[in-house]
């Protein structure tokens, strides 16, 4: 019990030096609020697994029982964490992509490894140690606080032009749907209400917008909108009566998968074979290639 107040004792104190409140301390080595509120007050003591994150992330070992410089044997302050993080473990852009570099090797070697006959007839692993993967960095980005930092990487590194397909009819039948979806894009539903009413048997809204990949680990790339627009001032819409021809739809939905998928996309092309027409050469023409990983 002794030692696990001391330990908790130096948790608080170390957090205190470098200035970090109990959620930024929890945020910066990767685990709970609750988990560093429990080690500080002794109600449980500081695994080994945790201290090396501590160590690893401010110089301080604390399962030495003491809180002392990883430089010099005097007691740990602001400045011994200052310089670990600069001369150890800067946590910046190159310091992402040298780690990056060192790490992918390891990433290709348990993929690998898993897809490839064992001994006892260990076999076909590949599948759920990918689900493995996904899984942990779903944890990751939670634990660590990075859904802010990953959505801003994504709308930076994935940002292409897309296309998404509003049925008109779906869309004057749920007016408050639809004012949602367009309001989105930018788009006054009832500005265009009554131009969409012309059009309303066989008719689709088509947007243009900026997409960018949303987060799904382990998943091929799923486009949602920018929360700002880069590319163009604003959202190109217009609309397009589809012919009742399963020729037209079949190349409709080839060109729509050769664009970022949005899940209207998506669900123009998981619908049955009884929509769609003129889209195609637009589609072709104006999206030849698919949406860029960065």
């Amino acid at each position: 019990m002794k030692t696990r107040k001391n330990s908790g004792r130096l948790v608080a104190q170390l957090r205190k030096i470098i200035g970090k409140s109990q959620s930024q301390f929890a945020a910066m080595i990767g685990v709970s609020k609750h988990t560093i509120i429990s080690v500080e007050n002794g109600r449980n003591s500081l695994s080994k697994n945790l201290a090396k994150r501590i160590e690893i992330a401010t110089g301080a070992d604390l399962l030495r029982g003491k809180l002392e410089s990883p430089f010099h044997h005097e007691i740990y302050n602001r400045a011994d964490f200052d310089r670990w993080r600069e001369e150890f473990n800067p946590s910046n852009q190159d310091s992402a992509l040298k780690k990056f570099d060192e790490m992918k090797i390891w990433l290709k070697v348990i993929l690998l490894a898993a897809a490839r006959s064992g001994r006892a007839g260990n076999r076909d692993r590949l599948p759920a140690l990918c689900k493995s993967l996904a899984e942990w960095l779903d944890e990751a980005r939670e634990k660590f606080k990075l859904q802010d930092e990953v959505d801003a990487i994504l709308e930076d590194e994935t940002r292409s032009m897309g296309r998404a397909a509003y049925s008109i009819s779906d869309l004057l039948k749920e007016p408050d749907r639809a004012k949602t979806q367009l309001g989105e894009h930018g788009i006054d539903f009832n500005k265009i209400k009554k131009e969409l009413k012309k059009h309303e048997s066989g008719g689709w809204l088509i947007v243009d917008d900026e997409y960018r990949n949303d987060w799904w680990p382990g998943h091929s790339p799923y486009g949602i909108l920018c929360r700002s627009r880069k590319l163009i001032p604003k959202a190109k819409y217009w609309i397009e009566t589809f012919k009742r021809d399963s020729d037209n739809i079949r190349q409709l939905k080839k060109a729509l998968k050769s664009t970022p998928l949005t899940s209207e996309a998506i669900e123009l092309i998981n619908a049955p074979m009884n929509q769609l027409n003129k889209i195609v050469k637009r589609v072709e023409s104006d999206y030849p290639s698919k949406t860029p990983s960065k």
